[in-house]
């Protein structure tokens, strides 16, 4: 299952950063998404977040650091698209990269919130040693 998460999380990330190059670049190079440097790049960016992902001790954990992993890279794609409307000029808006950058970053919102609370009911539930009662 931890390897699953993994996968599934480090593939989002890394299909997140073909979106965001593309959207980015799309004005330049119209048809960016078919050149391999940025398929290489999206598959390096999966494996990098999929090995770091690994590290976490607990599955809740992983799964927490796999919303907000994945949250993060989203709420770049605003960012993508206003550099996609100043490399494009005013007269070139594209509606869809205006609209993907909307819901990048409500899903990014989103999926950060989701990850904090699943950290931080994991950090509550763990025990607490209390300094104030003499250890028996």
């Amino acid at each position: 299952m931890k390897r699953l998460v993994t996968l599934v999380a480090g593939s989002v990330c890394g299909a997140f950063w073909i979106l965001l190059i593309d959207t980015a670049v799309n004005p330049a190079i119209p048809d960016a998404m078919h050149e391999p440097a940025v398929l290489v790049i999206g598959m390096v960016t999966a494996l990098v977040a999929a090995s770091l992902l690994w590290m976490a001790n607990h599955l809740s954990e992983m799964v927490g650091l796999s919303a907000m992993a994945m949250g993060f890279h989203s709420l770049a794609l605003p960012i993508a698209a206003l550099i996609s409307i100043v490399a494009g000029g005013a007269h070139a808006v594209d509606v869809r990269a205006v609209a993907l950058s909307i819901g990048g970053l409500l899903l990014g919102v989103c999926l950060v919130f989701v990850g904090d609370r699943r950290r931080r009911r994991r950090s509550r539930s763990q025990a607490r040693f209390d300094l104030g009662q003499p250890y028996a």
